[in-house]
């Protein structure tokens, strides 16, 4: 699941073409509400068996989703998640100019570590940037308010779960693991090398481990 789904290019080139991959576009859902979008997404996907692979502000919608019992769900990888306000910068959401990050006017070498944890990685800032642009600015403001003001769930899943962090991940609290551990009853966390946008800075380490998932 992602924004735009542009995002979730480097890890389809990465993937076997045997593999069978839906990418769930955010934008293409008609709610902004983490619960009605977890319904939405339920209604696309039929009674086959799904893995399904969550980053960052998805992983919220991912829990929802697992606690839906019609859904066939063998497991869920979460990458760089969070299910309550991930850090207390997003307090000052409204204050992110937006135009200007989208803009471009920030230098690569700034953005490529923040966001990468990579030096100079024009191709990864470039496609986050161009995934920006397919988002308008009042969807944006919806989706970090919503991220401001999440609230910790109380309902334990019991599906298979693998939670990834981020080496040098600059966006979310170290602390947000803790919540997965007390709610995934079944869970696995590793790190993989990369910042907060995961898949992206390691789109080798997840082909990897969906196909290990896989052959479960």
């Amino acid at each position: 699941m992602d924004g735009t789904g542009k995002l979730f290019d480097p890890l389809l080139e990465e993937l076997p073409e045997h593999i069978g991959t839906q990418v769930i576009c955010l934008n293409s859902l008609c709610s902004q509400e983490p619960k009605e979008q977890a319904l939405e997404i339920a209604s696309l996907l039929d009674n086959d068996e799904l893995i399904i692979l969550a980053e960052s502000y998805s992983g919220y919608i991912a829990y929802h989703l697992s606690l839906l019992p019609k859904l066939n769900i063998k497991h869920i990888i979460f990458a760089a998640s969070f299910l309550e306000n991930p850090s207390k910068l997003t307090r000052f959401n409204k204050l992110l100019p937006l135009n200007f990050v989208r803009s471009g006017f920030i230098p690569h070498f700034i953005l490529s570590p923040v966001l990468f944890a990579q030096l100079g990685s024009k191709k990864l800032v470039e496609l986050f940037l161009s995934s920006l642009k397919l988002i308008n600015n009042s969807v944006l403001r919806q989706r970090l308010n919503v991220i401001a003001n999440l609230v910790r769930p109380k309902e334990p899943i019991s599906i298979p779960c693998t939670y990834v962090k981020a080496s040098n991940d600059y966006l979310v609290s170290k602390k947000s693991v803790d919540v997965f551990t007390e709610l995934c009853i079944n869970i696995n966390i590793v790190k993989a090398s990369g910042g907060h946008f995961i898949v992206q800075s390691n789109p080798s380490y997840f082909a990897k481990l969906v196909q290990g998932v896989i052959a479960l």
